[in-house]
């Protein structure tokens, strides 16, 4: 299994998603390792009840394990279902600064 899935086989379990994207953008930066950097869009309602901050914390203490592995960067876009549906979308990581281009 690949990290992809092991990230997204644990958000399923833990935040019941209604909306979950995994993007590998590892191949948008220089001398990286395969599968080190993610952008993760999630829309849950478990995120209901948090502020952006505990959001982010709770899904990084989720994959603390990848992290433990070499995840290097994880970009995350944290959503309710009812802010989901009013926005519709999450902007694009900004480019690294060891960018390949």
């Amino acid at each position: 299994m690949n990290r992809a899935d092991r990230i997204r086989s644990q958000l399923q379990s833990e935040l019941a998603p209604t909306h979950l994207e995994i993007d590998n953008e590892s191949h948008l930066h220089a001398g990286t390792r395969e599968e080190t950097h993610y952008r993760l869009v999630i829309v849950s309602e478990a995120f209901a009840e948090l502020g952006l901050l505990a959001r982010h914390r709770h899904v990084q203490s989720l994959l603390q394990a990848e992290r433990d592995a070499g995840m290097h960067a994880l970009s995350l876009h944290t959503f309710t279902p009812a802010e989901w549906a009013q926005k519709g979308s999450a902007p694009a990581s900004p480019d690294c600064a060891g960018s390949n281009h």
